[in-house]
């Protein structure tokens, strides 16, 4: 559902008392396990759902889960001896 005018600037992530990044995680790793870098295309596509759909909380999730896929597919793709600046 769309934010109402006194929820926003404030998201749901912003208001947690706990770090969601292990639970993205843990989906991140499960998407990849089945789908290979294919799990990046997959969170896309529930991006573009949340968004048609005006589900601003289901695409902050989708934006944490596609932020750890990207970080597990990319870290794997550098040589040994390269330094990232």
């Amino acid at each position: 559902m769309p934010l109402d005018e006194n929820e926003k600037g404030e998201t749901m992530l912003q208001n947690l008392d706990f770090d969601p990044t292990v639970y993205f995680s843990i989906v991140a790793d499960n998407l990849i396990s089945n789908l290979g870098e294919r799990a990046l295309q997959y969170a896309g596509a529930a991006l573009q759902k949340m968004r048609d759909m005006g589900d601003d909380e289901g695409f902050e999730l989708w934006i944490g889960v596609q932020s750890q896929i990207e970080k597990r597919i990319y870290e794997n793709e550098l040589p040994v001896d390269v330094t990232v600046h």
